[in-house]
């Protein structure tokens, strides 16, 4: 049985990804608007992208850990908290404050120990996952993608 921590951050990151689910978040629309000169506003979404990515690829690395018992609870708690408090840093550049007030939440509960067993790192990966993974995606619909590919060559480093 989980912990009254687990339980309220696993809420917590459940409820966050209801309601990130079917429209488009505040955070996203605040990343929307953000420029910075003189790149305009594509690098912000960019790197907020490969942020939000990367943090996702983190969190499967930890569930991953734990599944396997690779690590002891204590060790996997420790490496969450470090990594989501650097994800966190690198996300607020971009104003999606809502998603980091999150992330410091969710690395608060690692840093103090909060996943007792390997059992509740994986219960909270997985809703992490869900949460950060959903505004990961909006993020990503943002890009055209398909029109980069068409439209901008790519430097040649030698020349």
């Amino acid at each position: 049985m989980a912990s009254a921590e687990t339980k309220a951050i696993v809420d917590r990151l459940e409820n966050f990804a209801r309601r990130n689910w079917k429209s488009e978040p505040g955070d996203v629309t605040r990343l929307r608007g953000h420029s910075l000169p003189p790149m305009g506003t594509m690098p912000p979404v960019l790197y907020a992208n490969f942020n939000t990515f990367w943090m996702g690829e983190n969190i499967q690395v930890v569930r991953q850990l734990a599944l396997e018992k690779a690590l002891p609870p204590a060790a996997l708690n420790r490496m969450a908290a470090a990594l989501l408090d650097r994800h966190a840093g690198r996300l607020a550049k971009w104003k999606l404050t809502n998603t980091v007030k999150l992330v410091r939440e969710l690395a608060a509960y690692f840093e103090a120990g909060g996943a007792r067993n390997h059992a509740e790192v994986v219960q909270v990966c997985e809703a992490a996952m869900v949460a950060f993974d959903r505004i990961n995606s909006w993020i990503d619909a943002m890009i055209p993608w398909a029109h980069l590919d068409r439209k901008v060559r790519l430097l040649d480093a030698a020349g």
